[in-house]
């Protein structure tokens, strides 16, 4: 009887220990991993308007708002690309560089990552924003010339920024003080920007 209770009393300790020792893994293992807080952009392309966040990406309630900047983007025959028509949530800003010795971008430049070409349409393809003026259809974009897209200076020239320019061959144009100001700020080498595209 004296062993029986012995017995006993060790598989009693025996099966407290094992349920403490799983609840604690199973607590471990339920802990996720917080998300990594970054800086990132979001462009309204009809009211013109850039804004810079830091926090969770694409995520504004869980983000703080550092700047809001006053842009042009591209034109209506020659967009700025909206990643959703390529099955995309966001571009990247992957590159910056002094622009000095180009009038129509300098004094930077931040590269995004969507796709260009040496030939026409320059740009993605299929993109079928743009609209055949006779009939109204859908058509392919493009863009003028070959390059890349992304975010630069007007180089002095306040005209660009203007309601009665017509927009950019796709990129997004920042004052010179906008574009320093994030040249200075971001670095793609060292966290990942994502630049976020609304209709609207």
């Amino acid at each position: 009887m004296k062993q029986k209770s012995i017995l006993l009393f060790i598989l009693m300790i025996l099966l407290l220990f094992s349920f403490t020792y799983f609840k604690n893994n199973s607590k471990v293992s339920e802990k996720t991993v917080s998300p990594k807080k970054s800086h990132w952009l979001i462009l309204h392309r009809k009211s013109e308007k850039e804004l810079l966040y830091y926090g969770i990406s694409g995520d504004v309630n869980n983000s703080q708002l550092i700047k809001t900047f006053q842009v042009k983007p591209g034109s209506a025959e020659n967009p700025t690309p909206l990643p959703t028509l390529l099955v995309r949530e966001y571009w990247l800003i992957i590159k910056k560089e002094i622009a000095e010795d180009n009038p129509e971008t300098a004094p930077y430049f931040l590269t995004l990552d969507i796709p260009t070409s040496g030939e026409w349409p320059y740009g993605p393809t299929p993109y079928l924003e743009c609209k055949d003026p006779f009939s109204g259809e859908a058509e392919q974009c493009e863009w003028g010339f070959p390059g890349y897209f992304g975010l630069h200076g007007v180089n002095g020239d306040l005209t660009k920024l203007s309601k009665e320019n017509l927009g950019s061959l796709g990129c997004v144009r920042h004052s010179d003080s906008d574009i320093s100001y994030l040249y200075n700020l971001l670095n793609p080498e060292k966290e990942e920007i994502r630049y976020y595209i609304k209709d609207n």
